[in-house]
């Protein structure tokens, strides 16, 4: 079986290229996995974890912030609007952060007001999440 090639970008960086076994990200309706072999797709991403498995063992995690992912020619390509290593993550920071978006999404506004609110609330749960589970 063919391999799977990985690569993370950025608008202002390249941040991985690597072979993978496997690799799991949240798209727009959920999450998503990734095995070598894969159809081509395009799918607008979320706000989550992104899992990269290594062909060597372990993996590599990191917080995802919106973009979009192409599966073409055995090669994922996730452009990304940011990425963050989840060892970065500070669990007392993501918590408030958390506390932050929570109290922002109970204003009343517009439309667009409310969406980014609730766009800040997913990704601080996700923080949240990654920096709690990367503590251990």
């Amino acid at each position: 079986m063919a391999g799977l090639r990985c690569n993370v970008v950025t608008p202002t960086e390249s941040v991985l290229e690597s072979e993978a076994t496997y690799v799991e990200f949240p798209a727009w309706d959920g999450q998503k996995g990734v095995a070598p072999g894969a159809a081509p797709f395009l799918v607008r991403l979320g706000e989550g974890r992104l899992r990269i498995e290594k062909p060597t063992g372990g993996s590599d995690v990191f917080l995802l912030d919106g973009g979009f992912a192409q599966m073409n020619g055995g090669t994922l390509t996730i452009l990304a609007d940011s990425v963050t290593v989840a060892s970065a993550l500070k669990a007392d920071d993501a918590d408030k952060e958390l506390a932050a978006a929570n109290s922002e999404g109970l204003k009343r506004g517009t439309l667009d007001a409310r969406s980014s609110a609730e766009h800040r609330q997913r990704l601080a749960y996700a923080r949240v999440a990654l920096a709690r589970s990367s503590r251990r």
